[in-house]
């Protein structure tokens, strides 16, 4: 039966009407926020924008439960630009200008609440800055309608869950500091995609390894220190060529070998890679980073020389090297330490210098030679990864036979004594990007190591056909079945058991506690390390957004937004 015309019409303009006011409603949730602020008729607002801009101070304020200072003392009225920690500044999106906020600086105002989704409603914002107080919770989804924001500084405070991938939609951020809270998990890898110039993600729960892409990354500053993320330091970190000024990846769990590209990194002033269990040698090219001030390799499974080069950077101020299993160091290296350079070797194996381990610890299994390639991350050297197997018309020539690659200098493993938490380094202060690089990646360096023989008892024997039949009368050891010297004296290779990682308490400080939950408790603002807590000399600072092209915010007396001061 078919539908008369006019009912037709009634239906659809009923259908139409109800998905209209679906439409509204959703648009009424996702941007009404704020509904349960009730707005005084009587006050008048310079704009929309600022009226939304009081409900969402509003929304904000009624979460705050501890405010010592008293900083939203005066957040009452229609005046927001007048608020504590409220800055405002004309639009780059109206015509005519008109005021919005565009700043909040709450830092160090030791407030206790969350962060509520009307938050939100704040899409002008282009400075966020709340570090040092005790807000808890997560990141509201809401913040990806600060499609302005450049700088976002929410560390040294409570918050918790994933990574807030929110971050990730802001189109504008260039700076970023999540320090000193309890997210864990993942870092996303789309992170490093981001033209992002700086990221601070230290003293977090963040596990499962440092993404591949880390090289994409055009930042002048990465701290990622004190989190347990275990694995390797990608390869593609020598693809950060000229922009890269300050890498810190302490106490992080961290396994393998560095790579020897690792000199590509020619304006990097700090490099820490302390308290980690990474093993091998130093690459010499690290003595193409002219520009290092600050060499961190301390407590960790190096071994070998001391590099001659390093020792001749023209700009380092700071040289440790203590608990590893180094063996020898080059004379300009001894003279280094009487310089005004600061030079820490202590326990390791160097003849001649005091504080070195006993004899029997650098004589043990742990101070063996090392196969990089063993610890299943040897695309650090150059993607695609080289094969290190002989092919078999190498199998078939007779002795001497080269097998597996194995660095020149010995290596070991690290010793659980060495394992304790470090003492806090000295300070530093981080400084300003320089231009984007040009990423490049030189061909991989590879090193064969002959294999020692084994002499049989009584004539040679290394035949590959005979491999499966070795003469009776006593064992025949061949290179490709044994890669060992002959007995008694068993060898470990450091291979067959590659760098199982220590256990978590050598990598937690013991005041951290486990993460929050949701929702939010009064108490006493989180414990940061000093070293890192310490306000920087100069703060770090960024280009303005290209939004606000003309205009200026007044000045922010207590942003201290700056990289941690690690040293």
């Amino acid at each position: 039966m078919l539908i008369p015309p006019l009912r037709l019409v009634f239906f659809l303009l009923l259908l139409s009407s109800i998905f209209l006011l679906q439409i509204k409603a959703d648009e009424r949730n996702e941007s009404g926020l704020g509904d349960h602020i009730k707005v005084d008729p009587k006050l008048k607002f310079e704009n929309p924008k600022l009226r939304e801009a009081y409900i969402a101070l509003q929304s904000w304020k009624q979460t705050i439960f501890s405010d010592p200072f008293n900083f939203t003392a005066n957040w009452n009225g229609s005046d927001v630009c007048s608020y504590n920690g409220i800055y405002c500044a004309p639009s780059p999106n109206s015509y005519p200008k008109t005021s919005v906020v565009a700043g909040i600086d709450l830092n160090h105002a030791d407030m206790a609440g969350y962060l509520p989704a009307e938050l939100g409603l704040l899409s002008d914002l282009a400075l966020f800055h709340l570090n040092s107080n005790r807000f808890c919770g997560e990141v509201p989804l809401t913040f990806n309608r600060m499609k302005l924001l450049h700088e976002l500084d929410l560390s040294n405070n409570r918050l918790v869950g994933k990574f807030p991938n929110v971050v990730l939609s802001l189109p504008s951020l260039k700076f970023l500091d999540l320090r000193f809270n309890e997210f864990e998990g993942k870092i996303p890898s789309k992170l490093f995609d981001r033209k992002l110039d700086a990221i601070f993600l230290n003293h977090n729960r963040f596990r499962f390894g440092i993404p591949d892409n880390m090289g994409n990354s055009p930042v002048s500053a990465l701290v990622l220190a004190d989190n347990d993320l275990g694995g390797c330091i990608p390869g593609s970190i020598v693809q950060m060529g000229k922009t890269l000024n300050e890498l810190i990846l302490s106490n992080d769990n961290l396994t393998g070998c560095l790579p020897p590209q690792i000199g590509n990194l020619k304006n990097v002033t700090v490099f820490d890679i302390s308290s980690n269990t990474l093993r091998g040698v130093l690459p010499s090219s690290i003595g193409n980073m002219k520009s290092l001030e600050e060499l961190h390799v301390a407590n960790n499974g190096f071994s070998g020389l001391i590099p001659p080069s390093i020792c001749q950077l023209p700009n380092l101020e700071n040289f440790t090297y203590a608990s590893n299993f180094f063996t020898g160091r080059a004379p300009i290296c001894a003279a280094l330490s009487v310089t005004e350079a600061i030079v820490n070797g202590s326990m390791n194996c160097i003849a001649g210098m005091d504080r070195q381990r006993s004899a029997e610890e650098c004589l043990s299994l742990l101070a063996r030679p090392v196969d990089c390639s063993k610890f299943g991350c040897f695309n650090i050297f150059s993607p695609p990864p080289p094969t290190f197997k002989m092919s078999p018309a190498f199998r078939m020539l007779p002795p001497p036979i080269y097998v597996y690659i194995s660095p020149p200098p010995p290596s070991s493993k690290m010793s659980p004594t060495v394992r304790a938490y470090p003492p806090p380094p000295p300070p530093y202060v981080y400084s300003s990007p320089p231009p984007p690089p040009t990423p490049s990646q030189p061909p991989p360096i590879v090193y064969y190591a002959p294999m020692t023989q084994s002499p049989p008892p009584t004539s040679p024997v290394y035949y590959p056909s005979e491999t499966q039949s070795p003469p009776p009368p006593s064992p025949v050891y061949y290179p490709w079945e044994t890669p060992s010297p002959p007995p008694p004296t068993p060898v470990y290779y450091p291979w067959e058991t590659p760098s199982p990682p220590p256990p978590t308490e050598y990598y937690y400080s013991p005041s951290q506690s486990p993460p929050p939950s949701k929702g939010c408790k009064d108490g006493n603002p989180p414990q940061a390390s000093p070293s890192y807590e310490r306000a920087p000399e100069n703060s770090y600072t960024t280009p303005p957004p290209s939004s606000y092209p003309d205009t200026s915010l007044p000045p922010f007396p207590s942003v201290s937004y700056a990289s941690p001061p690690y040293y």
